[in-house]
């Protein structure tokens, strides 16, 4: 078993081109902070999550599955699409379905991306209902960049 784990780690590692770690601004659930980060794999998809603390526990895993650079000469903006489940273990609990689209900016200089998104979110559990107005503002940094 203890190889089985090491090797999948060993394989997950070396598919993964670059991680970033960083915070999200916006709404999400109970609170206007979570720490965001990403696990970006080589054929242009991630991995993207978020996680926020208040009243309860707030959870998002969204796989971004296009990740493209626009076509701007000189300028290194990229946009994403994604869908993913999202929970808040709290009163009163929450389970449901996120789509996230987004635009960043990835500096040249310095290992640091900003960027907004657009998450609308289904809840099926507790309460079935549609929040459509959930955006953020995101700025993380670039491990092992530069």
């Amino acid at each position: 078993m203890k190889k089985l784990i090491i090797l999948l780690i060993f394989t997950i590692c070396a598919t993964v081109s670059a991680q970033e770690i960083g915070i999200r601004l916006g709404s999400f659930y109970k609170s206007n902070v979570a720490i965001d980060g990403i696990v970006n794999f080589e054929d242009n998809t991630r991995l993207h999550g978020n996680i926020t603390f208040g009243d309860g526990i707030g959870a998002d895993l969204l796989y971004d599955f296009t990740v493209e650079k626009l076509a701007i000469e000189k300028l290194d903006f990229q946009y994403y699409f994604g869908m993913g489940l999202s929970t808040f273990i709290g009163d009163p609990f929450t389970l449901g379905i996120n789509g996230e689209t987004g635009i960043e900016y990835l500096f040249k200089k310095t290992p640091i991306t900003i960027g907004v998104d657009w998450r609308p979110q289904v809840n099926i559990l507790t309460k079935t209902s549609l929040e459509i107005l959930q955006f953020g503002f995101n700025v993380r940094y670039r491990i092992n960049e530069l």
